[in-house]
């Protein structure tokens, strides 16, 4: 088949959404098909890239791949403008290029079909006027997918029935158990609603009681978050503004947890690159329990409160039996996420709608 996997706005946002299209277009792509990336239009590449293509090579290993785009690029992806542009222009692009399905993440108006949208979480179902707006637009293409029960639970809640769940894809590759562990604690992402500033302080809490910890804050501006909350960057707290892909396994395979106090998460990718690097994730509650269960491959904390977090913590590291017990369960649990898993459901997804016609 020759099917496209496509983002409603930019596709070079670093984020989760960016990740699942490319990873399942990397797949897709391996199962034979043949497969382009589509978005509205390309903003600048992320700081560290020379163009899109560099991007795809450096963090998702994506040699070369068509990339189609209604307005090339673009400097931001104002509404209603996205909008217009894929009803009156999406569906041309897709036709041009031959394409036989599409499957893209959110939703957009389209003539094309098949279509299979991707609905990752439900912020642009808060308010009213946009849940009439959008229910209407998923109600019309063939199936909606959500990437977790508790996505699913959000979606109908808002008034949009899921006809599958389909995890994200994860390639699952650069991230290896090793043995050897460094006092070291990892929090991924810097964006408000990862709570940056619960890690550090519970960090800094089981430094106080004498553990000799160290964080290694990975995501864009996590220097400038360390300093907004600590005044300085203490030599135990390590940011890696821009670390590389490599650079994250390397720090999840050394560590002894990863922190995820998110105030918000649909699936986590990098909770599910922590359990392959045999590394338990302490997450909140916003994880769904279908990624992380507590006491089984990781532990969840019911409070966003660093003093929570650090007890958690303080249990794993005291508990050895724990730690490995959860590590080896995380491993395991983790192969359900693999990327080419995901690409082959979402293959006979695609099959299935096209028999039926």
């Amino acid at each position: 088949m020759r099917i496209v996997v496509a983002r409603r706005d930019s596709l070079t946002h670093m984020d989760g959404v960016t990740r699942f299209t490319a990873t399942l277009a990397k797949g897709l792509a391996l199962l034979g098909h043949r497969v382009a990336l589509m978005s509205w239009g390309l903003l600048d590449a992320p700081n560290g890239y020379s163009d899109f293509n560099d991007y795809l090579k450096g963090v998702y290993g994506i040699e070369s791949i068509d990339v189609l785009t209604i307005r090339g690029h673009v400097s931001s992806h104002p509404e209603p403008r996205v909008s217009i542009d894929w009803l009156l222009r999406g569906s041309r692009v897709l036709r041009e290029w031959d394409a036989d399905a599409i499957i893209i993440s959110g939703v957009a108006p389209l003539t094309f079909r098949p279509r299979v949208a991707v609905l990752h979480n439900v912020t642009r179902l808060r308010s009213r006027v946009a849940r009439w707006l959008y229910r209407r637009l998923y109600k019309s293409y063939d199936v909606v997918v959500c990437v977790s029960k508790k996505s699913s639970s959000e979606a109908l809640s808002a008034g949009v029935r899921c006809g599958r769940v389909i995890y994200n894809p994860v390639d699952l590759k650069p991230f290896r158990p090793r043995g050897d562990r460094e006092p070291l604690v990892v929090h991924i992402g810097t964006r408000g609603e990862k709570n940056v500033d619960i890690s550090i302080h519970a960090v800094k809490m089981m430094r106080d009681r004498g553990y000799n910890l160290r964080l290694a804050v990975i995501g864009p501006g996590a220097s400038n978050s360390v300093k907004n909350f600590l005044g300085e960057v203490p030599e135990w707290v390590l940011p890696l503004d821009n670390a590389s892909e490599e650079v994250k396994a390397d720090m999840l395979s050394r560590s002894k947890a990863l922190l995820l106090p998110s105030s918000y998460e649909t699936f986590s990718y990098v909770a599910v690159e922590a359990m392959a690097s045999g590394t338990p994730p302490i997450v909140s509650e916003a994880v769904p329990e279908e990624v992380v269960m507590d006491g089984v491959n990781g532990l969840r904390v019911p409070e966003l409160r660093p003093e929570a977090f650090a007890e958690a913590l303080a249990r794993l590291i005291n508990d050895e039996d724990l730690w490995w017990r959860l590590s080896e369960a995380g491993v395991n649990w983790a192969k359900r996420y693999d990327y080419m898993t995901v690409a082959k459901e979402y293959e006979s997804l695609l099959h299935e709608i096209i028999n039926k016609g």
